[in-house]
C-alpha cells in the first residue's frame, strides 16, 4: 500500500510541477463544427416564439401515492404551428414510455394541453386549475427531433 501512495504522491507532485501559468489553451473547434451551429441556430438565435404542448398524468408507483404531474414539451414556432405542436406531442408520447418503464407502475393521461406560447407561461396557466399539480419536466423538443448535428 505504501508503493502505491509514494507513487500517486509523486505522480501528482510532478503534474503540479510542470503545469502552467493556468491559462487554459484556446481549442479551436473545427469549421464544420461552426457552421454546424451556425446552421442549426441554436447557440446564435434569441429566443422566437415558442410552442408548446403539455400532457397531464396521474403517476403511482410502488413508493409513492398517485399525483398529478405534468409533462411539457416545448418547440420553435418556426411558422408551422401545426407540425411544431406535432414534434412536440411525438416528444412526450417518447417520454410517457420512458417514464412507465423505469419510474411508474402506474400512468393515466388525465388531460391534454397545446399552445402557441411558451410552456412557463402555460404552466402558470396551468397552476390556476390544478393546484396541486408538479411539473415533471420541460423537454426541449428541438433538441430531440433534429438529428442534424448527430448526421454530420
Amino acid at each position: 500500500m505504501k508503493p502505491f501512495i509514494t507513487l500517486a504522491l509523486a505522480i501528482i507532485i510532478a503534474n503540479a510541477a510542470v503545469a502552467g501559468s493556468g491559462n487554459p489553451s484556446s481549442v479551436l473547434f473545427p469549421a464544420s463544427f461552426n457552421s454546424a451551429l451556425k446552421e442549426n441556430r441554436s447557440l446564435y438565435s434569441n429566443d422566437g416564439a415558442k410552442v408548446c404542448a403539455c400532457q397531464l398524468l396521474r403517476v403511482a408507483s410502488r413508493n409513492e401515492k398517485e399525483q398529478l404531474v405534468a409533462v411539457f414539451a416545448q418547440s420553435s414556432n418556426d411558422g408551422e404551428v401545426n407540425a411544431d405542436i406535432a414534434a412536440a406531442t411525438s416528444v412526450l408520447e417518447k417520454e410517457k414510455k420512458h417514464m412507465k418503464l423505469f419510474f411508474y407502475s402506474s400512468i393515466k393521461m388525465a388531460g391534454s394541453i397545446t399552445a402557441a406560447t411558451p410552456c412557463s407561461q402555460l404552466y402558470k396557466h396551468i397552476q390556476v386549475k390544478y393546484s396541486n399539480i408538479k411539473m415533471y419536466d420541460v423537454l426541449d423538443a428541438d433538441a430531440l427531433t433534429n438529428n442534424n448535428l448527430a448526421r454530420r
